[in-house]
């Protein structure tokens, strides 16, 4: 394993003690201390960007990553509208969990509207136009690419980003996606890109129980192609389908929504909500679609 440590965004002294609230059953809290602290408190924002992934997570020592940027034009739409809201003109890690146009379409825009540090990428490439133009932009910019291998973590202060999936040469590119466990204190998210059920189950093979998360990023937005044990491992108490309302693919599917409801967890769907927020500092957690 091997520690990535991004240029000028960490600084150890700037790690902070937070105060223990419990979290509740279903992973909700109504009394998060200090929620608008910055020193204390990641927030994270699912993006609507209708049939696509984009996810952003603004860490207590100021540092940001972006994971995807959904389809063409999201990027103007969607992600840079908030990046300028919340006065974000560098992001530290940009991450395409794998090469198809819902995910990397967007990111010629973000790439070309603020600073990026460093973008990681599974290795794989696509002749497509979107991907084209996210490569270009992504050439442009002089950020350090790097294919994480499985086992890479970085430490942004007090928050930890581990590697989990990485390219394994699946058939198809869903499988080979990114996957990373964002650990802050006690509260976990689980970004999982499109992994099926094949990736599922290696998942669960050499992870099992430390699959554990408070948030999941459901896989593939909400398809039937999944592995039981892995939602079982998993057991998140948020559940985020990001899908687009009326969308010809049927995702989130009933089935789907039927197991995680099932595992007690409490479901978010951007198409019936729009963006979706996470709070924590570390032990509480507030999510909705504020």
């Amino acid at each position: 394993m091997r520690s990535l440590l991004l240029p000028g965004t960490f600084n150890a002294a700037r790690m902070i003690c937070l105060v223990v609230v419990g979290l509740t059953s279903c992973g909700i809290n109504d009394n998060l201390e200090d929620l608008n602290a910055p020193s204390n408190v990641m927030k994270v924002t699912f993006f609507d960007v209708d049939q696509g992934d984009a996810c952003l997570f603004e860490m207590p020592n100021g540092a940001v990553v972006l994971i995807d940027g959904g389809d063409d034009g999201y990027g103007d739409a969607v992600i840079n509208p908030a990046l300028d809201e919340r006065k974000i003109t560098v992001i530290d890690l940009l991450v395409l969990t794998h090469p198809h146009a819902d995910h990397c379409g967007g990111l010629d825009e973000v790439l070309e509207h603020v600073g990026v540090r460093e973008i990681w990428e599974n290795g794989e490439t696509l002749g497509t136009v979107a991907y084209n133009r996210f490569a270009s932009a992504r050439d442009a910019v002089g950020a350090d690419i790097l294919h994480p291998v499985e086992g890479t973590f970085v430490d942004m202060g007090a928050v930890h980003i581990l590697v989990i999936g990485a390219q394994q040469e699946y058939e198809g590119e869903n499988n080979d996606s990114l996957v990373l466990k964002i650990s802050y204190g006690d509260v976990d998210f689980l970004m999982t890109g499109d992994i099926e059920a094949e990736e599922q189950l290696d998942e669960v093979d050499d992870y099992k129980t430390a699959l554990n998360s408070e948030v999941l990023k459901v896989p593939h937005h909400g398809s039937r192609n999944l592995c039981l044990d892995f939602t079982t491992a998993v057991c998140p108490q948020c559940a985020i389908f990001s899908s687009g309302e009326g969308n010809e693919y049927g995702h989130p599917h009933a089935e789907t929504l039927e197991i995680y409801k099932n595992l007690g967890a409490t479901l978010y769907r951007t198409d019936l909500l729009g963006d979706i927020s996470a709070w924590t500092n570390g032990s509480a957690l507030e999510v909705g679609n504020f």
